[in-house]
């Protein structure tokens, strides 16, 4: 939850022909200023050189002197009024504030992840990924989230503590959007609890049913949160020129804008995997246009209060905001009481919807990203289920046997999923050989089967006429062929539920060192596209 003004040269790239172009006025070129019209100064440096100064400024050799942080102290209680006015958020009293180091933020980091909240679901969660091949077998994602978090990190809202923390090694002449973006994070703790409110829709999962009903996702639900502090942290800049998302609905459509929305090259970003990397974006990209969108049609006090009253469900909500004004209903996924089936041999190791997100960074680790970005859109609901053998030892991505349903909104886009998901078994094998399946004898069958032989048991993936394709990895034949007959049965247990259940990107959000991985990664997207911009 929190970012720095390397996200204002993103803005200033999307927005610029508005708040650095038709008008003369800019961003307060200190905190003591509040964000004003004002027509006397003019913007004389280019692109290129704001970038070059940022980068420049924005290094562990700046050290912010007393006479700055009493100043940046001041400017938290003058901005929170802004960031209140502007959200329609009550400020209910004075946030409490900090300044740290680099060597604090990974000290803090390492203490949590060796504690309690790096916890048994998210090393289930890791696990089961990797199966799907979401993260390479050889992945260290602890290790990965406690290297990124130090790096490139503006400040940060700390709904534990109810404090926000900001670097010592960020200009104070660049700190003033970081506050506009946490404190709307404080104001949105104060109104609705953030920690609670997050977590509100995830139910437990006692591992011994199908996936656990819920009304929500946590993704959706950051996607919610940070997309307000996006649209503050926007107007915000915007302020000078009298500008706003909200009153200049044409803004907030630049970015779709291909150049904008690119992923440039970066270390950091080859060292993150697709699921990392979308997920890491995610909130703040689109986010910021799910609320742009309900800014337009149906206003402020909708696009704020009322989505902490009625938050989307999915990531497919926030990705497809129409779906989440039209309150779409989607349709229900034959997901067996597969616990019932095995018996007492297996034991449910991990559970939980595989989303539209999801979806997406599967296609694209798997695949390219425009078959991600084009057959993603057809998805209609995901669940799965992970199993382990009883009495097995410490458990491996390769120990699991899976169990996953997904729905799609055609025939095509069914016919398309299976045929990539057949082509991906290569890329997550080392052997990799097509067999022949067993006969169906029953009363329906698939359109297609396909059977793939690997190291850790065979891979059948179905395609079936309601649309659906049904994947079993690494159960013997016989056991996959029960599991996809009992979802074709009257008294399956019906999955609609688990389709809004908690989607198995979201679980990288068990680790709260996770939120800085997310603004790592998107920092270091925008100043890729600044410099691609020069």
């Amino acid at each position: 939850m929190k970012t720095f003004l390397s996200i204002s040269l993103f803005l200033v790239l999307a927005f610029g022909s508005i708040a650095f172009g038709q008008q003369s006025g800019s961003v307060p070129s200190s905190l003591s200023e509040s964000p004003q019209v004002d027509n006397s100064q003019q913007t004389d440096q280019s692109l290129a050189e704001q970038a070059r100064r940022v980068r420049k400024d924005h290094s562990e050799e700046v050290k912010l002197t007393p006479a700055d942080e009493k100043e940046l102290f001041a400017a938290v209680d003058r901005i929170s009024a802004f960031a209140s006015e502007d959200s329609g958020l009550a400020l209910h009293g004075p946030v409490k504030r900090r300044v740290i180091g680099p060597d604090e933020v990974e000290k803090s980091t390492r203490e949590r992840l060796s504690g309690k909240d790096y916890d048994d679901r998210f090393a289930r969660s890791e696990l089961t990924m990797k199966k799907f091949g979401l993260l390479p077998r050889t992945f260290d994602l602890k290790e990965f989230i406690i290297k990124t978090r130090r790096k490139e990190i503006g400040g940060y809202y700390d709904n534990e503590t109810k404090t926000i923390s900001l670097l010592n090694t960020i200009p104070v002449e660049q700190q003033g959007a970081i506050l506009a973006h946490e404190l709307t994070h404080a104001l949105q703790d104060q109104n609705y609890d953030l920690r609670v409110w997050m977590k509100a829709g995830v139910l437990p999962n006692d591992k011994k049913e199908a996936p656990a009903a819920s009304d929500e996702s946590m993704e959706a639900r950051h996607a919610v949160v940070e997309g307000q502090a996006m649209v503050v942290f926007a107007d915000y800049l915007l302020a000078p020129s009298g500008h706003s998302l909200l009153n200049s609905p044409g803004l907030i459509y630049r970015m779709e804008d291909p150049a904008v929305k690119a992923a440039p090259d970066s270390q950091l970003l080859h060292d993150a995997p697709i699921i990392v990397r979308a997920t890491g974006t995610f909130p703040y990209h689109e986010g910021l246009i799910f609320e742009g969108e309900l800014l337009q049609a149906v206003g402020r006090k909708m696009a704020f209060a009322g989505v902490f009253a009625n938050p989307p469900r999915n990531t497919h909500e926030v990705m497809q905001p129409h779906a989440y004004l039209a309150h779409e209903k989607s349709p229900s996924l034959p997901f067996p009481d597969a616990h019932a089936l095995l018996g007492d041999s297996y034991e449910i190791y991990d559970s939980g919807c595989v989303g539209e997100l999801d979806v997406q960074a599967l296609l694209w680790q798997l695949g390219t990203r425009t078959l991600a970005d084009d057959l993603s859109k057809s998805w209609l609901g995901g669940a799965y289920m992970a199993f382990r053998k009883k009495g097995a030892g410490v458990p491996t991505s390769g120990d699991l046997e899976l169990f996953y349903i997904s729905g799609w909104n055609s025939a095509i886009a069914a016919q398309r999923f299976a045929k990539f998901y057949v082509d991906s078994v290569a890329r997550r094998y080392e052997k990799a050989e097509l067999s022949t399946p067993l006969p169906c004898s029953a009363s329906e069958c698939p359109k297609a089967i396909s059977e793939i032989d690997t190291e850790e048991g065979p891979v059948i993936v179905e395609l079936w006429k309601d649309n659906t394709v049904v994947v079993s990895e690494s159960f013997d034949k016989e056991t996959a062929a029960k599991l996809s007959a009992a979802t074709r049965t009257a008294n399956h247990k019906n999955a609609e539920a688990a389709s809004f259940q908690q989607e198995i990107g979201s679980h990288l959000y068990d680790v709260p060192a996770f939120r800085q991985v997310q603004e790592s990664l998107g920092q270091e997207i925008l100043r890729q596209i600044a410099q691609q911009n020069r």
